[in-house]
């Protein structure tokens, strides 16, 4: 039996808007790049042949990344691109394919792929046959099993998802795909009264091209965004039956947000963000961790039912523990006991790649500390808890004595009835949950007196 959620608190748009107003990052990887220092080939190669020896090595996730012009803008209109992209896209692939040799070498063939993503905006930049020669390389230095029994998504944008298109992109072998609805000339105002039969469209020629899970990106927090105009895209969205909703804030800093003022204030965020909640609630949706939403039939829901949901660089996947490995520029790998960042700029990660080395340029390997944090916001971001009795048996620490600053900057949230303590450990009710990135910065390695203005003093009960 679930436990009973937690009381809400008596105005939950003010608690909600304590949390918004405070800035906390996305904590997707712990330690995150901030703390990445100089990290070498030795290193990387050592990361790789000591999560090779594991007893029960951990299954792999790919990941290709573009460089930041060519990057799907969530939160505003898609950025342009020169007449010579055909030609700069072709030299980018034939380098990605040098990389994943490179780096497939280091991998044993027993260790099965579960996944592969393309970096939102890689869709508009290369051709599906381009994408579908990718990945079939990726069959030569990597174990891929069929493709029903792989997840390989990517990200498509208004002005690119006709059937045609979606039709070759199935072709090329993906099975999963988002659609960034904020992603469009024009901005979302183009949208207009037609973004109802837009979003079914895309979902009814998605499925039929054979796509098994289908993902709308909706922003919220634009200038000008009325809370009614949002309201309306969620309800649309959920006529249009996708598997999965995300809800991007675009006021919260690191999101790709649209230049200028008008940003919503923390309160009408908040009242945009309940009553999505609100809809996609009503309408059989979970909230499976911050801004992803999932049907009940979802895998992502299954996965945190059975206690397997995992996130990662790049978001939240169902398939329980696995290894990152990112091709391309700024791509982000973590396997075992490391994080390791490929150079960020073009024309390093080219040279490297040239002189047959590996891109990777920082990294951080993770200590006992940095373990024992990055399993608490596992918990706390993938299962809405902190199970503290596990945490203290996997690591020997008594959590609050070696969480006593974090836990003593949350006293607001839990005397708001925010946060509780419950069977020993410490449950997120529904108002922390869609806040749940404050919630996490407690846990981050600084000290407390360096997040206490990310933590609200006072939170309305």
């Amino acid at each position: 039996m679930p436990s009973p959620p937690l009381p809400a608190p008596s105005d939950p748009v003010a608690a909600l808007a304590a949390l918004l107003e405070r800035s906390a990052g996305r904590f997707a990887l712990y330690p995150p790049p901030r703390e990445f220092r100089r990290f070498g080939d030795a290193e990387f190669v050592e990361a790789v042949r000591l999560s090779n020896g594991d007893p029960i090595p951990a299954r792999l996730s790919l990941h290709f990344d573009v460089p930041a012009a060519y990057r799907a803008r969530f939160c505003g209109e898609p950025a342009t691109h020169g007449a010579d992209d055909g030609a700069r896209a072709s030299a980018y692939l034939e380098r990605l394919i040098r990389e994943i040799g490179l780096v497939g070498a280091l991998f044993d063939r027993d260790r099965d792929v579960v996944q592969v993503s393309l970096a939102p905006g890689m869709a508009r930049w290369f051709e599906p046959a381009q994408v579908a020669e990718l990945l079939d390389s990726l069959g030569r230095h990597f174990h891929v099993p069929p493709r029903h029994a792989t997840d390989v998504a990517m990200t498509i944008e208004p002005g690119h998802a006709d059937r045609r298109t979606l039709a070759a992109w199935a072709d090329a072998g993906f099975n999963r795909i988002g659609y960034g609805v904020g992603s469009r000339p024009g901005g979302l105002a183009a949208a207009g009264t037609g973004l109802a039969s837009e979003l079914q469209a895309v979902v009814e020629h998605s499925r039929e091209a054979g796509f098994g899970n289908v993902r709308l990106e909706l922003p919220y927090g634009l200038p000008g965004q009325p809370i009614a105009a949002f309201v309306a895209m969620v309800e649309a969205a959920v006529r249009a039956c996708p598997d999965r909703i995300g809800l991007r804030d675009c006021a919260q800093p690191g999101e790709q947000s649209t230049p200028g003022p008008g940003h919503p204030d923390a309160p009408q965020r908040a009242r945009m963000l309940l009553a999505a909640a609100d809809v996609l609630e009503a309408a059989g949706y979970l909230h499976v961790g911050l801004d992803v939403f999932a049907h009940a039939t979802d895998a992502l829901v299954h996965a945190q039912r059975h206690q397997h949901l995992h996130r990662d660089a790049m978001g939240y996947g169902p398939h329980g523990d696995t290894d990152l490995v990112g091709f391309g520029v700024g791509a982000i790998s973590q396997i075992g006991g490391c994080h390791a960042r490929n150079h960020l700029q073009v024309r390093d990660w080219e040279a490297a790649i040239d002189r047959g080395a590996h891109a990777v340029h920082q990294g951080v390997q993770l200590d006992d500390d940095d373990r024992v944090r990055a399993d608490v916001l596992q918990d706390l971001l993938c299962q809405g808890r902190i199970d503290v009795p596990h945490l203290e048996e996997r690591h020997g620490i008594d959590f609050a004595i070696y969480f006593a600053e974090p836990l003593d900057a949350l006293a607001p949230l839990f005397e708001a009835g925010l946060l509780a303590w419950r069977d020993g450990g410490i449950v997120l009710g529904r108002i922390a949950r869609l806040g749940a990135r404050v919630v996490a910065a407690a846990f981050d390695s600084p000290p407390a007196s360096a997040y206490a203005s990310a933590i609200p003093m006072r939170v309305p009960g």
